[in-house]
């Protein structure tokens, strides 16, 4: 049986592997379901859980290649429900409240624990003649037709341009063809999510400017 562990989150009580996750739970740091093994507080009123993934991110992250000029640290959102929702900066995913991102408070730049993971540079099967990195920038993803915004996978001498879960595959895409050829009503809804991307990182990008004069 593997030994307890210390955890930073809750670092009253250790928290001990088990494998009887036959309740759904929900994991304490990322928010989603937790099934099958994981690490729980062994104080079951605590009502702690982790992923053992989750359990494996480190408290900060210095140095890393989205958001190099400050430290990152994992911090949790508010759950009141009176703040405004969060979106990652990497993926533009939402961040749901009450869970934990990796935060830099003083250029607003949030990201998904799970964004942390994602390589600087790749290999994909869509593109094998050279790696692809990524980059802050805008274009047309060679998987799906759709627009790529903020960060994307870039081959620069091809000039081509994957989102990051497109990488292997385009993702599904609800009816629309590769070449995002959906009715006007798709097309507007598209055009509304890229032009609030842009304002987002906009404001990033003025941020850290600002943070780093």
């Amino acid at each position: 049986m593997a030994a307890p562990i210390s955890h930073f989150l809750h670092p009253d009580h250790e928290l001990k592997l088990r494998d009887d996750y036959h309740i759904p739970h929900s994991c304490d740091l990322c928010g989603e379901k937790l099934a099958g093994s994981g690490y729980s507080c062994h104080r079951r009123l605590c009502g702690f859980d982790l992923h053992q993934e989750c359990a494996m991110y480190p408290e900060t992250l210095s140095s890393f290649f989205v958001h190099p000029w400050h430290d990152l640290t994992l911090s949790r959102t508010a759950d009141d429900g009176g703040s405004p929702a969060r979106v990652c900066h990497v993926c533009r995913q939402d961040v749901p409240a009450g869970v934990f991102l990796y935060r830099c408070a003083p250029c607003g730049f949030d990201m998904h624990p799970r964004c942390s993971r994602l390589p600087q540079t790749v290999r994909s099967e869509l593109h094998p003649e050279h790696s692809l990195a990524a980059v802050a920038g805008m274009g047309t993803c060679a998987a799906c037709g759709k627009p790529c915004y903020v960060w994307v996978y870039r081959c620069g001498p091809c000039n081509v341009d994957l989102h990051i879960d497109c990488l292997h595959g385009a993702r599904p895409s609800n009816g629309m063809g590769a070449g995002g050829g959906a009715g006007g009503q798709a097309g507007a809804s598209q055009g509304a999510e890229l032009v609030g991307s842009i304002v987002g990182a906009g404001a990033v990008l003025i941020n850290m400017l600002e943070s780093n004069r």
